[in-house]
């Protein structure tokens, strides 16, 4: 920022814009010293001609206008993931630093201002407005200012703020990957539907847990409406998960800006300061389509090697958007199946042999008491017209049919599983995993 190191009249204390000093300088200046400032000529240190004597205050930025906080070289020719962001609170500017464009500045200021301060957010980089996409927040870049009008104009005092401020997340139990071999990222890569995978293999096992995983985001949404997590708004979920099957960040809607692929990309950022990008071999799941800022942060921060999945598609022009750089899981395998003692809305499907009700106890009774659900399809036939994002917290039976997923991964963790053959294995190891983080999932500032 501008360093406008302050003065003040010795006689009057009228505030005073001045050069820079230097700390091994004297701090009280000759009359005669031109200073910064309009119908002031030299040797007069305020609007009055008689006061000519000046004082050094030690206060830097005590008052300019924000044009003028804009200009220094490292807002105007930023580089490297710097970045800033504030907003004006009465007569100071607010604004925070960050290094990094993948957790920008300007979540920060939208964050920091009291929810009663409808101020505009400034920043300085075009490349971390993903934000833009969301009309609801007043975000403007700092090269839009004018010197002499508008907000450019108005007189603030600088205040860096370093305290952060940052979206909710989903925080759970630190546990040990399931697949310690990896795999799931070329499982998510190469599946389609009419893949010939032999039973028992590993692969097969692998490419079954992409459901469960999927059934896990929608088990997520379940849990943070019956826990009442603080924020919670359209009932979606993300999640983040490696390789190894390791679920790295999570996230919920909790409304404006923060929906929940955003939300969980913040998450991991937050928890990886140095990262810039989600790890490579990674799979993204999400209970809906990406909507356009979702997609937006998501196509800068994805690795090369990324697959998104979501389950069910957003019907309103946002879901066309997030379709660009996702692909819906039922056109590659099977749906994930809830499990019920009602019928629910949405169309019945029955199941493979591999999800047969087996042996060992179960939560929901015999097979003829469950009625099995498509659980996108489902939530679908839940909604009206337009997008489906906004409606899904609000129609009647939609908790119902998440529920339904919570209850197909309790019935599927619950089943004995003779560790026999790879693919059992797998299953087992990723669904106990499953199990467990969400068993300790909470929400957390």
């Amino acid at each position: 920022m501008p360093q406008f190191y302050m003065f003040k009249c010795s006689t009057c204390s009228t505030p005073i814009k001045g050069p820079k000093v230097q700390p091994d300088k004297p701090k009280t200046f000759k009359p005669g010293t031109l200073f910064v400032g309009t119908n002031r000529p030299p040797g007069v240190a305020c609007g009055n001609a008689l006061h000519t004597g000046i004082t050094y205050t030690g206060k830097e930025d005590l008052r300019a206008t924000l044009y003028e906080l804009c200009q220094d070289p490292i807002i105007t020719s930023p580089t490297g993931g710097s970045n800033v962001a504030g907003y004006i609170d009465g007569t100071e500017f607010k604004f925070y630093r960050s290094s990094n464009l993948a957790r920008p500045a300007v979540v920060n200021a939208i964050l920091g201002k009291d929810k009663s301060n409808n101020a505009t957010v400034y920043t300085n980089r075009a490349d971390a407005l993903w934000i833009k996409h969301y009309p609801r927040i007043k975000v403007k870049l700092m090269d839009q200012l004018k010197p002499n009008e508008g907000d450019g104009a108005v007189g603030v005092t600088l205040t860096v703020q370093t305290v952060r401020k940052w979206p909710r997340q989903i925080a759970a139990l630190a546990l040990k990957a399931p697949l310690p071999d990896g795999g799931l990222y070329a499982a998510a890569a190469g599946l389609t539907k009419d893949l010939d995978l032999p039973p028992g293999s590993r692969k097969k096992g692998l490419a079954r847990a992409l459901r469960y995983y999927m059934l896990a985001t929608y088990s997520l949404v379940d849990i943070s409406s019956a826990e009442s997590y603080e924020g919670l708004k359209n009932y979606v979920g993300a999640l983040l998960v490696s390789d190894q099957g390791q679920i790295l960040a999570a996230g919920i809607n909790t409304g404006s800006f923060r929906h929940a692929e955003v939300s969980m990309l913040l998450s991991y950022f937050r928890n990886n300061p140095t990262a810039t990008k989600v790890p490579e071999n990674s799979v993204i799941f999400s209970t809906l389509t990406p909507c356009k800022g979702c997609t937006g942060f998501l196509s800068v921060t994805k690795s090369s090697n990324c697959v998104i999945y979501f389950g069910q598609e957003d019907t309103g022009k946002d879901g066309r958007v997030g379709k660009k750089i996702s692909t819906q899981l039922s056109e590659k395998t099977k749906a994930p199946v809830g499990h019920s003692k009602e019928k629910l809305p949405g169309e019945i499907v029955t199941d493979d042999a591999e999800d047969a009700e087996g042996t060992g106890v179960v939560a929901l009774g015999t097979a003829s008491e469950i009625h099995k659900i498509q659980v996108d399809k489902g939530l679908t036939s839940c909604m009206g017209d337009g997008s489906i994002a906004t409606q899904i917290g609000k129609a009647k039976h939609a908790k119902e049919v998440l529920r339904s997923g919570s209850e197909a991964l309790i019935h599927k963790m619950l089943r004995t599983r003779a560790a026999t053959d790879a693919e059992s294995e797998v299953k087992r190891a990723v669904l106990t995993y499953i199990g467990q983080w969400l068993g300790t999932s909470k929400s957390v500032e």
